[in-house]
């Protein structure tokens, strides 16, 4: 382990334990270097890189400081790593896709606001009247982004939203492959919305399964030529009841 990785566990124990705190100041750079055994030099190199990734927040001319350590703060990188990922790690990020938006789904239906759901149904009926493929793949992305807020955990509302960067142009392109796909998609929607109304977790699951689902199903028929073969409108997803 580099000297500067031992700075940076050091400082992060310090945070882990208490001793540091979201807001507090560090100590003076030689007193701190002192204290964890290493160079000035080595212990920039380790505020540095906490910095990068939001755990630090140096303000010059003042000093050092902790930062509020909120998930959307720690986690504000994750979308452009995700982004920066190579075409053979979008296999990754669908299988996590694939573990984390039904149960968020599920949780969503137990703690979705009155609010939530008003606002949820606005965006859906802007959805029916949108035209433009990239509306309609915004408004979507919102939508998708309104499910994850309603789950009350800022955690995983983070990382969702993260994810849903890196699955913008398949989107886009899903959508305007077939006037169909954007029926499929938006009643979808709407049966996700009423298992969320009735506060229906197992349904509200079932659904987003089949939504990503979908999505896995149309990429692999793409990759062999084939054409895609929606679920036919109308009809709610298999197992899932109305």
């Amino acid at each position: 382990m580099s000297v500067t990785t031992g700075a940076v566990d050091s400082i992060g124990a310090m945070i882990s334990s208490g001793e540091l705190g979201p807001g507090d100041r560090l100590p003076p750079e030689n007193e701190l270097a002192d204290r964890l055994g290493v160079s000035r030099g080595s212990l920039r190199e380790a505020v540095r890189a906490l910095a990068q990734i939001k755990v630090l927040d140096v303000r010059r001319g003042d000093g050092t400081y902790v930062t509020s350590l909120a998930p959307t703060e720690l986690l504000s990188g994750l979308g452009f790593a995700i982004e920066l990922l190579q075409p053979q790690g979008l296999e990754e990020v669908l299988e996590v896709r694939r573990l984390l938006l039904p149960p968020a789904a599920a949780l969503a239906a137990q703690r979705v606001t009155d609010q939530q759901i008003s606002e949820m149904r606005v965006m859906l009926d802007r959805l029916e009247s949108a035209t433009d493929t990239d509306e309609i793949a915004g408004l979507h992305r919102e939508f998708q982004a309104m499910i994850a807020d309603a789950t009350g955990n800022e955690t995983l509302s983070s990382i969702l939203r993260a994810l849903q960067v890196r699955s913008e142009n398949i989107r886009r392109t899903w959508l305007s492959s077939d006037p169909a796909m954007r029926d499929i998609a938006l009643s979808h929607q709407r049966l996700l919305l009423g298992a969320l109304e009735r506060g229906d977790s197992e349904t509200a699951r079932s659904i987003a399964v089949v939504q990503v689902d979908e999505r896995q199903r149309w990429i692999e028929q793409l990759r062999s030529g084939k054409p895609g073969t929606p679920t036919r409108m109308g009809q709610p997803p298999t197992g899932v009841q109305t």
